[in-house]
């Protein structure tokens, strides 16, 4: 869906014949080829977003388009992973085109005020750090919810806790190379934006580029102390399974000593105290009593 906004007031307005900002959502190839005719910048410099495995990448075409190709996180399905998003930018025209192809809260972008003089730079810039400043707040999100099951792997045995652990190191290594790339895109742009003495807003630039490498230092972070954690429940669980092992043992064992004694007198043999009434209990008052010693005895040397 194409939808044109104009500059209003200082704030984005939406309008049909407004050319300021366009924004593209869950586009279809019809609507990303008539784009790029009325735009003049080549095909693929949209349609990249429908590819969720594209990567990162920063172009510029013979009519001075540039494309910014950057990654951004989003959840989907229980899930979070990484999807592209392709913002163009004719520094001469003074328009701005973002493409998505997931749903994504940009209230931040339509909110903001901007100054007529200069609104492609700030527009620019928020759309920038609003896609970027996400990583940073599911990490925040990530390390509460990993002390949450820190706390839950000593008490549960069951796997929805390792399974959150796996889920969350898949997204953690799309985060990591998709941060990886986007680095390398600003990088590039703060390059360009230099050249072009553009230095003011390059220094813009370096803050979302800052931020980007802080989230990448977090994620890595993050993923070594899930390994950690992974390896923590595994020693957890097998060390839980050997306690439950040596206690069944024990208990095999103690349980064995009346049996041993049952199976003796039930042999078809004489034996003693076979014509006394009360040998039954005191068979049972014997047993007991040795179960009882050998059972102290193993409690003493931490057999149980």
């Amino acid at each position: 869906m194409i939808t044109n906004y104009k500059l209003d007031k200082n704030t984005l307005v939406q309008s049909a014949d407004g050319l300021d900002f366009t924004l593209l959502t869950k586009p279809t190839k019809e609507e990303i080829g008539r784009l790029a005719t009325a735009h003049n910048f080549p095909f693929d410099y949209i349609a990249g977003i429908l590819d969720d495995d594209e990567n990162a990448r920063f172009e510029m075409d013979d009519e001075g388009n540039l494309l910014l190709l950057l990654q951004y996180p989003c959840v989907e399905d229980e899930a979070t992973e990484v999807y592209p998003f392709s913002l163009i930018i004719n520094p001469k025209k003074k328009d701005v085109i973002l493409s998505l192809n997931h749903d994504y809260d940009l209230s931040p972008i339509f909110e903001r005020h901007y100054d007529p003089s200069r609104y492609q730079h700030e527009l620019i810039f928020q759309i920038m750090s609003t896609l970027g400043r996400s990583f940073n707040n599911y990490l925040a999100q990530f390390k509460k919810r990993m002390k949450v099951i820190e706390k839950e792997l000593a008490l549960s045995q069951e796997n929805a806790q390792i399974m959150e652990i796996i889920r969350s190191q898949k997204s953690l290594i799309y985060f990591e190379a998709a941060l990886e790339d986007n680095i390398e895109v600003y990088q590039k742009l703060m390059a360009y934006l230099r050249d072009q003495g553009e230095n003011g807003f390059s220094d813009r630039i370096f803050d979302i580029y800052v931020e980007a490498a802080q989230a990448l230092t977090t994620t890595e972070i993050q993923l070594k102390l899930l390994e950690n954690l992974s390896d923590l429940f595994s020693n957890i669980v097998s060390n839980n399974l050997n306690i439950i092992m040596k206690i069944m043992t024990s208990a095999t064992f103690i349980m064995t000593i009346p049996a041993i004694i049952a199976g003796l007198y039930g042999m078809n043999v004489k034996l003693p105290f076979q014509n006394v009434s009360y040998a039954f209990w005191l068979i049972m008052v014997a047993a007991t009593l040795i179960s009882w010693l050998v059972f102290r005895i193993m409690l003493r040397k931490r057999m149980f």
